[in-house]
């Protein structure tokens, strides 16, 4: 059944209000890359290594409970409601974040220290390591139930809050001091205002209401657990290189792996703000609206496409302005396609969360982990951080490929596979050839436009779709204003 206008409409404004956030966030992350370009790279190795694995222990006190959080927030067990639940998961990742924390640090101080890259006396910064992940868990649980009630202006300010800290602010000390400690303090006090501040603007409940915390626990822990290790893990990708580079080549490799990995992820500005909408949209119409799914996959994968093409090409400005950094070129398009294989999944892999299936994303983010390392163990020693570039984007492939097809199998979201595939193979084809002619603008940009045209000739249907909605919001801004 065609969609009529008005469902067209409230669907696009819906989805742009949700993207405010995102677009606004990429500032937070140009300055990021502006600080980072600025400083010395092994400045701030140790604390970019303290924020990757922040993001990781946070979600093990998470124990994937913020995802079956958004799973089970409109369909909660009889007596229970979404705020209650929403107490009830909090409590529980706040215990199992202090039992690990303090086991952490009592039993295993200095090898967590080495492991995670902390560098010398690191030991010390293992507490607040937990501390700094406790908070960002709190400030994540807000970030959820702001978005599922739909409270759009206080979840807007509070992501670009949370950006902030885990991009930003914590950089900035870099300006005055090389003193780690300086960096950490600034990271856990910046968690903790936000988190203290955002908990009493969203009123966020203290107890789980009159309902015993088994019976919510009942639905939520075992979907959760299923897929809390994918939670866990999915951080490691970038956390992985950076310890094994801190290892065998030193913190200016560190820091050159973090300022490349921080720089790719401009090609998520495109998806990020369409993923906080579209997840909750996908769980509320699976049933009855699967051809828009379908079609809303082939958008995404034609944007993201085009939009990682253009940084391809004109990354040669990017290291113009920080020289210092140029070293990064050589392997940029490789952290640029990683980027891309997390992006493409946004469309793929929800039928394993409507199946209820959730130990296949845990799978394949474990599959692909497993294969970072190993080539991690292969490539590093010899080939430093472009060996560690070409890990990251094979184990983002080797995930990307598990989790697409069973999530393919469960609910299907792709309309043409062939057509999608065929994507897939020009998206590792422009990563080759912005390694491989780095150094020549002129080529690179030639065989760049052709791949491009080949890729806008399989998705002309999508290009002129997406030339429809660009005319038609322009003569409805035009109207207004006339």
């Amino acid at each position: 059944m065609p969609q009529t206008p008005k469902k067209a409409e409230t669907f696009l404004g819906n989805l742009m209000k949700y993207s405010v956030a995102t677009y606004l966030g990429f500032l937070i992350s140009g300055a990021a890359l502006i600080v980072k370009g600025i400083l010395p790279p092994d400045s701030y190795a140790v604390p970019a290594s303290f924020m990757a694995y922040t993001t990781s222990l946070m979600n093990i006190g998470m124990l994937g409970l913020d995802q079956g959080l958004l799973r089970f927030y409109r369909e909660p067990p009889e007596g229970a409601t979404g705020r209650s639940m929403f107490a009830a998961c909090t409590r529980l990742s706040l215990l199992v974040m202090a039992a690990v924390g303090i086991v952490g640090t009592v039993f295993g101080a200095k090898p967590l220290a080495a492991a995670f890259g902390l560098g010398a006396g690191g030991a010390v910064l293992v507490p607040f390591l937990f501390l700094n992940a406790a908070l960002y868990m709190l400030v994540r649980y807000l970030n959820v139930l702001l978005r599922l009630e739909n409270n759009v202006a206080a979840y807007t300010a509070e992501t670009l809050w949370m950006q902030a800290c885990l991009n930003l602010l914590f950089l900035l000390p870099g300006f005055f001091t090389r003193q780690t400690w300086v960096f950490i303090a600034v990271a856990v006090v910046s968690f903790g205002l936000v988190a203290i501040a955002f908990w009493f603007k969203a009123k966020a409940p203290l107890a789980a209401g009159k309902l015993p915390y088994r019976v919510i626990y009942r639905q939520m822990v075992p979907y959760s657990i299923a897929l809390a290790p994918a939670a866990v893990l999915t951080p490691l990708f970038q956390s992985v290189t950076l310890s094994f580079l801190a290892g065998y080549s030193g913190a200016v490799e560190q820091g050159l792996f973090s300022f490349s990995y921080q720089l790719s992820q401009l090609v998520t500005t495109v998806q990020a703000g369409f993923s906080t909408y579209w997840g909750p949209y996908v769980f509320a119409h699976y049933r009855d609206d699967q051809p828009r799914i379908g079609r809303v996959h082939d958008l995404l994968n034609f944007l993201i496409f085009g939009f990682f093409c253009c940084l391809v090409i004109f990354e040669d400005i990017i290291f113009l302005v920080f020289p210092d950094k140029a070293a990064c070129q050589r392997f940029f398009p490789l952290m640029m396609l990683a980027a891309v294989f997390l992006i493409l999944m946004e469309g793929t892999v929800y039928g394993n969360a409507i199946a209820r299936r959730p130990h296949h994303d845990t799978i394949g983010v474990a599959l692909g982990v497993v294969a970072e390392v190993l080539i991690c163990l292969w490539l590093v020693p010899s080939y430093s951080v472009t060996g560690a570039a070409v890990a990251l984007v094979a184990g983002n492939a080797v995930m990307f490929m598990y989790r697409t097809i069973t999530g393919q199998y469960y609910y299907r979201t792709i309309p043409s596979i062939p057509r999608t595939v065929s994507g897939f193979l020009l998206a590792i084809a422009v990563a080759l050839v912005g390694v491989i002619l780095y150094q020549n603008f002129l080529l690179k940009l030639v065989a760049v436009g052709a791949i491009l045209f080949i890729y806008c000739t399989l998705y002309r249907q999508q290009l002129q779709k997406l030339w429809q909605l660009g005319i038609g919001l322009l003569r409805k801004l035009f109207s207004r204003h006339a």
